[in-house]
């Protein structure tokens, strides 16, 4: 409703151009302006800019402005009927102004009635003239109508349709992937690469999507692109640009800090076995993280779990998270809060540290609810 009500507006809005008064509207009007009948015909409909409700005045202005060949009235009027507040609710004149106004108009109002159909929208539901307005609209471009098609025959188990339709909108992806869309890029790549859903196999042209992609900025280009570098699959092994890439991925995303973080720990995909480098990548994901992040942190650095142990970063990290703890009355603390001033006290304590993470935050929370 919302949308067919939007594109009425506008489209009033361009009737109404140049007109500034009610009278000059009805002058307009009796001299034949379909344009002018069409906006009368509105304001008579709600009672706005100076004229006062008629439904009787309304409908008779716009069936004129519908006659006269004007396709928002056109669909107007048959919204009106649809609807039958202003007027008494008639189907037939509904579905006949509307689908007039879909014949002579856009594909959007092609588009807008499908949809109308399909889903009852002051009109009955009716599955075949849906799928007719929708095709109409999806033979003139519409990317909407070309999706839902390939929804509904994908339901039909269709498949002849389905290709036809999924080879349309491929060929429509591509188009806006050279006019610059990045999302377009992306899944015009992972098409190629998988050879599916419109588009043949094609892994050069696939790398070639996503490396433009990943350059634009698109994480999921940026991680496809970065893994092959790193791995050596489709692309020759490169660590160097797989860094890169996992570089850029890092400064989108802080979870890539830590991902980059487990490569350097386990020297796998490219990346070598450095956990000086870890440390670095683990630190400066904490350092744009929540606290329970942090706490994780300075656990990994007492037990020596995926970093070198290292005691007084432990203490460091506890310390700096404790100084940015908010007052609060009473001196509350939350469960985490409670959590990292208790393992600082572990750790000054020279206490061993927990082999499990999870476990030792239970125990020590768990303490502090009794």
């Amino acid at each position: 409703m919302k949308k067919f009500l939007a594109i009425f507006a506008a489209t009033l809005a361009a009737c109404l151009a140049g007109a500034e008064t009610l009278e000059e509207l009805e002058s307009k009007a009796e001299s034949g302006d379909a344009n002018a009948l069409f906006a009368l015909g509105t304001y008579y409909a709600k009672g706005e800019n100076g004229a006062e409700k008629n439904p009787q005045k309304a409908i008779g202005l716009l069936t004129k402005a519908a006659e006269a060949n004007v396709p928002a009235a056109q669909a107007y009027l048959g919204y009106l009927y649809g609807e039958g507040k202003l007027v008494e609710r008639n189907m037939e004149l509904a579905v006949y102004w509307r689908e007039l106004a879909a014949a002579n108009g856009k594909a959007e109002d092609k588009w807008v009635l499908g949809n109308a159909f399909l889903y009852g929208f002051f009109l009955p539901k009716n599955q075949v003239k849906a799928l007719f307005w929708i095709s109409q609209a999806a033979e003139e471009g519409d990317g909407r109508a070309i999706l839902k098609l390939i929804e509904i025959y994908k339901n039909l188990k269709n498949e002849e349709q389905l290709k036809i339709w999924q080879a349309k909108f491929a060929q429509m992806e591509v188009e806006a992937a050279k006019k610059g869309n990045v999302a377009a890029m992306e899944a015009i790549a992972k098409k190629y690469m998988k050879g599916n859903e419109g588009l043949p196999r094609n892994r050069a042209q696939g790398i070639f999507w996503y490396k433009q992609a990943a350059e634009k900025g698109n994480v999921e280009a940026m991680e496809k692109i970065s893994q092959m570098y790193a791995k050596g699959r489709f692309l020759p092994q490169n660590p160097e640009k797989a860094q890169y890439y996992f570089e850029k991925l890092a400064e989108t995303d802080v979870r890539y800090c830590f991902k980059i973080a487990n490569y350097y720990v386990e020297g796998k995909d490219g990346f070598p076995q450095d956990y000086e480098l870890a440390e670095k990548w683990y630190e400066r994901g904490a350092e744009k993280s929540d606290i329970s992040t942090q706490a994780h942190l300075a656990w990994k650095y007492w037990a020596g779990s995926g970093v070198r142990q290292n005691l007084q970063k432990a203490a460091q990290w506890c310390e700096r998270i404790i100084k940015n703890i908010p007052e609060r009355a009473n001196n509350e603390k939350t469960q985490m809060e409670f959590f990292v001033i208790s393992m600082s006290k572990d750790i000054s304590s020279g206490a061993a540290a927990p082999q499990d993470f999870g476990k030792y935050v239970s125990s020590v929370t768990a303490k502090a609810q009794k």
